[in-house]
């Protein structure tokens, strides 16, 4: 339960999700890590990756242009 995972997009911006937030064993929310749009590749305002979090209220943590995903501990 101290683990977490950092994603990084290619302006700066950065989300956090728990580890267990990947986990069915904890939770019934996906987490998606996106490299296409209706079976195309994402464009390049999206892509070539991108975190999508169907069902939260607010987007905060949909990540467009992912370019680095951080698993770290906390102490």
């Amino acid at each position: 339960m101290k683990f977490y995972v950092i994603v990084d997009a290619s302006d700066g911006y950065q989300v956090v999700f728990a580890l267990a937030e990947f986990d069915p064993g904890f939770t019934d929310r996906v987490i998606l890590l996106a490299d296409r749009r209706d079976g195309h590749p994402l464009s390049a305002p999206e892509g070539p990756f991108r975190i999508v979090v169907p069902g939260e209220k607010r987007h905060a943590r949909w990540v467009r242009e992912v370019v680095d995903l951080d698993i770290q501990q906390a102490r």
